[in-house]
């Protein structure tokens, strides 16, 4: 494949791979969670059979690592990617396709019941007489992140085609990292190389270059309160659905996703449940700063303790489980893996867009595992969307960074 080809190459096999559907789900325990996503990387690994690769591994958690060996003595580096869709609502199946943007409002299916209207994305402009790749209005297109899966697709048919020294390439495939990274947490890192660059292809418009994520954390309150009929509730019944709405009052209205933006945390009620019995609170907590993140942990246990005194008959349980850690917070004096990618973009043309990544990827497990993993962009724009659109222009620009990547790799020995 020449670098001519590569616009064509992604655009179909994109169409091919979001065909597939790949939805994870939450309240499935086995990993992957559907089948969709076993029958992807089943997909994906015939592929690189075909491209030439023969050192693969697909595991029964449908889990796929490809290495492609080095040509010359070089440093590794490994590009990560989940096979998996989010969950919003909409329909699993994504019928993703082509239009020629002319920077006016366009239809996304054949009956124009759904119309993309450039005034509510104004940022699409920059792509006027670009193809752009959209869904049908039905469901997200799921370029989060089967267009890292393509580039890397891309990739492996570009080395195998072309003489490019560079140093061993690993392609690692996950599933679900929509419902808490479970396969970036499943996968044994110590299959990889110590020495190794890791990179994850999971960002969003061109240019797009992250190495700070939030610290996560999920959290759990239950309530058991104390049932009695109604009729005779007077000194005895403790409401439960009461002491979660007491629970809640306590927590800054401002300090939420919808006022916060670029490093600011925020803590966020996702769910709540109950009966005359019982009650569940779940939360997640999120901040960049790691002082800040302990120091919302600490205020929700402050909350716990304060109503767990003011309805003492009441059964409070808090529990905090961390879901992952900023990856700037393991990021040594070595910034290899930084530098690389700047001096890629350079070499490239597209300038750098270092952003503050305001949610977690599978980089950031690996990071918390010791392995530096920044986040490089795909092109995609309003992801996790039925307007989620993706420019081709950006995309190639993808695979082009990812090969600028590799080709550095054997100045960095």
């Amino acid at each position: 494949m020449k670098p001519e080809q590569f616009s064509e190459f992604l655009t179909n096999s994109f169409i091919k791979y979001t065909s597939i559907t790949s939805q994870s789900k939450s309240s499935i325990l086995e990993l992957p969670t559907t089948a969709g996503q076993m029958t992807l990387a089943k997909i994906l690994k015939e592929d690189l059979i075909s491209f030439g690769v023969t050192d693969i591994e697909l595991q029964d958690n449908a889990i796929l690592l490809a290495k492609i060996p080095g040509t010359v003595a070089a440093k590794p580096v490994l590009f990560m990617a989940h096979i998996d869709t989010t969950d919003i609502g909409e329909s699993p199946d994504v019928n993703a396709h082509v239009v020629d943007f002319k920077g006016v409002d366009f239809p996304l299916n054949k009956d124009n019941t759904k119309i993309f209207k450039v005034a509510d994305h104004p940022a699409i402009l920059k792509y006027t007489n670009d193809n752009i790749i959209v869904t049908d209005g039905t469901s997200v297109l799921g370029a989060d992140d089967k267009a890292g899966v393509t580039v890397m697709m891309g990739l492996a048919k570009f080395l195998s085609t072309n003489e490019v020294p560079h140093g061993d390439v690993y392609l690692l495939f996950v599933p679900d990292e929509e419902v808490g990274l479970r396969g970036a947490y499943a996968f044994d890192i110590n299959k990889l190389p110590k020495n190794i660059l890791s990179y994850t292809i999971d960002g969003g418009p061109l240019g797009e270059f992250g190495y700070e994520t939030f610290n996560g954390a999920g959290v759990t309150i239950d309530i058991k309160g104390v049932s009695i009929h109604p009729g005779s509730a007077k000194g005895i019944l403790v409401n439960p659905i009461l002491v979660a709405n007491d629970i809640i009052s306590l927590l800054d209205p401002l300090d939420t996703p919808e006022h916060s933006e670029g490093k600011e945390g925020f803590i966020l009620v996702c769910d709540i449940s109950g009966n005359a019995s019982d009650a569940q609170i779940k939360m997640i907590i999120r901040d960049f700063d790691k002082e800040r993140f302990d120091a919302r942990k600490v205020f929700l246990q402050k909350i716990v303790t304060q109503i767990q005194q003011k309805h003492p008959r009441a059964s409070i349980a808090l529990e905090i489980s961390e879901s992952y850690a900023n990856i700037a917070n393991n990021l040594k004096e070595d910034r290899t893996c930084i530098t690389i990618v700047e001096e890629a973009m350079n070499n490239i043309n597209v300038p750098i867009l270092v952003e503050p990544i305001r949610g977690g990827t599978d980089g950031a497990v690996f990071s918390s595992k010791g392995l530096p993993t920044p986040n490089l962009f795909t092109g995609a724009h309003d992801i996790h969307s039925v307007y989620e659109y993706l420019p081709v222009s950006s995309f190639t620009k993808s695979l082009e960074l990812a090969i600028a990547i590799v080709k550095l790799t054997p100045k960095y020995k």
